[in-house]
């Protein structure tokens, strides 16, 4: 029993664990790598089969793929409003973009929404753009609203961001 090799998955995020039986007690603390979580574990002499974990959250970003800034900057989004625009210190801005002064401060409000069932769903509105907003090659100006599915191209001056989940 000394050399057995006890397998399991962390809790917290699904990451598989292993370690050496202990010679004495019945119980071990370990840090996961990966999400650096403390994690006890009780040892028992017959093993139990423990639940399957729960499937990581997947979190909704924007990614930067072209722009002054591009290289593959995320921004997460939040649940509910999310306001995109130029990054300025008057204007309050969830989600500040940097170095392209052709979006406005505050050019479009994405709402995110859970649905039931596990997923989001999305709804861009442009607020006050002065340069069109594009949604696949769709221009879109003040007022607008459209859905936004995962992998939709948005265009916020010179700056390209795909939703990604």
């Amino acid at each position: 029993m000394e050399n057995t090799i006890i397998r399991f998955i962390c809790p917290h995020c699904g990451q598989p664990l292993a370690f050496k039986r202990p010679e004495t007690g019945y119980g071990v603390s370990i840090t996961c790598p990966k999400c650096q979580n403390n994690i006890s574990v009780r040892i028992r002499e017959k093993a139990i089969r423990l639940p399957e974990p729960p499937r990581p959250i997947k979190i909704p970003q924007l990614v930067m793929t072209e722009g002054p800034q591009a290289n593959k900057q995320t921004f997460t989004l939040c649940r509910e409003s999310n306001i995109v625009g130029r990054k300025d210190d008057d204007v309050v801005q969830d989600i500040a973009i940097s170095g392209d002064m052709t979006i406005s401060r505050r050019s479009v409000e994405i709402s995110v929404s859970m649905m039931t069932g596990g997923g989001f769903s999305f709804m861009l509105k442009v607020l006050n753009a002065k340069n069109p907003v594009y949604v696949n090659n769709t221009p879109l100006h003040t007022g607008n609203s459209i859905i936004l599915r995962p992998g939709d191209i948005l265009m916020l001056g010179s700056t390209k961001l795909m939703l990604s989940v």
